[in-house]
């Protein structure tokens, strides 16, 4: 055996003081940084920035707006619904598209100071929208910045009623959630603790107020059709209520502005993949999304029919993503970040592709999952061999 040879003397230590921290740039500690982490970090940025942009730039309370001044003109006998209002760039002149059976209602409004009326406005619209986070699992650190997501911020500082008609959404199809970012699906045929009647009207007013939004009144009439009828006999008897009060004038003009407010040439008419369809198809298209509503497994019905409802809107504007929130919550994190960084741009063709990229994956299912995991084992290193 060969003796070892003896250690050499530890060499003196540097005299030099210590190293400096490493300083490393914004871009540097992002890129060590999970890739999930990565995207939970640019997404609430482009949340925030994109809310801030929108308080900036939108016109307050502008849906609120409208249908006052609509109401004002309708109460000293002038027209509430104008053609000419389909000319006026964007802003407080745009057309008023509600049913007629909502001008009474503004009308006992207008006796009240606007401002008071913008904030209980705000005051319901605000809390709808906690509402909707809260039910649907988002931390409450998480909501503020959740809320700034451009399509809760643009129906937030604008007061569009779909803030509020999306709180009715998930209150029929979601229970309290089972934990943080965990929906609950609700099964609307479960009757305990709920009269019919509630579910019903939940569901109806959707459609009451936007004609082409019946997807969640058709998914619960196929599982609990008592509710659903209920829902449209109360919808039904408010329009006969206030018949006398209307006339049949005023509905024959409210047809007449739905029909120009679907003329394709309308700059602001909003975005739709049904509309890149002509004419008949597209209006079977959304009819198609109502049907598949209907039959939709129970397991997923909430997050399906808010996905159906905006893959066939003939209409679409940044607040009617929200019905999405659900399928975003049903696909994998990483894909729902990414739909939320997209359609945070507050551009149409991002908000498309974050839609777009929902459905996929939410058509997918797991198998996005063992696909992923398939591609990932077959380019991560292989061990050694021994």
């Amino acid at each position: 055996m060969v003796a070892a040879e003896p250690a050499q003397p530890a060499e003196a230590a540097d005299p030099a003081g210590p190293a400096e921290p490493l300083r490393r740039t914004p871009f540097a500690r992002l890129t060590t940084m999970a890739p999930a982490r990565v995207l939970e970090v640019l997404a609430a940025v482009v949340a925030v920035v994109g809310g801030v942009v929108v308080l900036l730039t939108h016109p307050l309370m502008v849906d609120l707006e409208i249908p006052l001044r609509a109401a004002e003109r309708w109460v000293h006998g002038g027209e509430p619904y104008l053609a000419s209002s389909f000319s006026a760039p964007e802003g407080y002149g745009l057309p008023f598209l509600y049913p007629p059976p909502v001008l009474p209602f503004l009308a006992a409004l207008l006796a009240l100071p606007r401002v008071v009326v913008a904030a209980a406005w705000l005051a319901a619209t605000l809390g709808a929208a906690i509402f909707i986070a809260r039910r649907l699992g988002v931390p409450w650190g998480g909501v503020p910045i959740v809320l700034c997501w451009v399509p809760f911020a643009e129906g937030l500082v604008g007061g569009n009623a779909q803030v509020l008609l999306v709180a009715a959404f998930v209150a029929v199809f979601f229970d309290p959630p089972a934990g943080p970012w965990r929906p609950t699906p609700r099964d609307p045929r479960d009757a305990r603790g709920r009269p019919a009647i509630v579910d019903g009207i939940l569901t109806a007013v959707t459609p009451a107020l936007k004609l082409t939004q019946p997807h969640a009144w058709a998914a619960l009439l196929r599982r609990r059709p008592l509710a659903a009828l209920l829902g449209l006999v109360a919808t039904a008897a408010v329009a006969l209520a206030t018949l006398p009060l209307l006339g049949v004038g005023v509905w024959q003009a409210w047809i007449a502005q739905l029909g120009r407010a679907a003329d394709p040439g309308w700059e602001l008419r909003g975005s739709s993949l049904v509309q890149l369809l002509p004419g008949f198809l597209s209006l079977a298209a959304t009819g198609l999304t109502i049907f598949l509503a209907m039959l939709v497994p129970n397991r997923r019905l909430g997050a399906a029919v808010g996905l159906l409802l905006v893959l066939g809107a003939p209409s679409l504007r940044s607040y009617g993503v929200l019905f999405l929130l659900p399928a975003m919550l049903a696909v994998r994190r990483d894909v729902a970040l990414m739909a939320v960084i997209l359609i945070g741009t507050g551009v149409m063709p991002g908000t498309w592709a974050g839609i777009l990229l929902v459905t996929l994956a939410f058509a997918a299912g797991d198998r996005l999952d063992r696909f992923l995991a398939r591609i990932a084992a077959r380019w991560s290193p292989r061990a050694p061999a021994r």
